[in-house]
């Protein structure tokens, strides 16, 4: 009897032992030390602009291809939480406007973090409800395992010598109903931190 017994508490050791998940380490490299980033537009004076349309026109894209880009330049080893946030609808500028005066507007955003300005590269963020989220290095390492931590920061060193770009993708769509003539313009909120 204890020989099953053993057995039995032996499996059960093994069982909770399968249960419970392991995870990986991660250090927030971001809290030891004041890391600096860039946030800018690539074409300050090229705006997300759908142009001119028509009343019941229905869906409008601007795809990858017309997109606003962004460029994040931080130490290229460091990953970024980036949250882009838009509004659901674009509103009428008139002040006056009755009736019909929103066009729903669809969020869609991708980064490319290979050290170039390539869609071909890009990599769609995850939406949800007109939020975009994603974390990812300024600089994807192309091949090989990961590289060792990070020199730490001290008297005389400059991680800035490390920097690199990322680039930002913000794209979308419209849906045009019967709505009110005039100028249509919604806010989109771009948050960047170093994890």
């Amino acid at each position: 009897m204890k020989k099953y017994a053993k057995i039995l508490l032996f499996f059960l050791v093994l069982a909770l032992l399968a249960l419970h998940k392991g995870s990986a380490q991660e250090i927030d490299f971001g809290d030891y030390y004041n890391y600096s980033f860039t946030l800018a537009e690539l074409n300050p004076l090229a705006d997300l602009e759908f142009g001119t349309v028509v009343q019941s026109a229905g869906v409008i894209n601007i795809g990858l291809s017309e997109a606003k880009i962004l460029t994040i330049e931080g130490v290229r080893y460091l990953d970024v939480l980036v949250t882009i946030t838009a509004d659901n609808n674009m509103v009428n500028d008139d002040v006056g406007c009755t009736g019909s005066c929103t066009i729903p507007f669809t969020l869609q955003a991708a980064y490319a973090n290979l050290g170039a300005d390539n869609i071909g590269q890009a990599t769609p963020m995850t939406i949800l409800s007109n939020v975009a989220n994603a974390q990812f290095p300024i600089l994807k390492r192309s091949s090989g395992p990961a590289g060792p931590p990070p020199t730490p920061v001290y008297n005389g060193y400059d991680p800035s010598v490390f920097n690199e770009t990322a680039y930002l993708y913000v794209y979308g769509s419209i849906n045009v109903g019967m709505v009110n003539a005039g100028s249509y313009s919604s806010n989109i909120t771009v948050s960047v931190s170093y994890d």
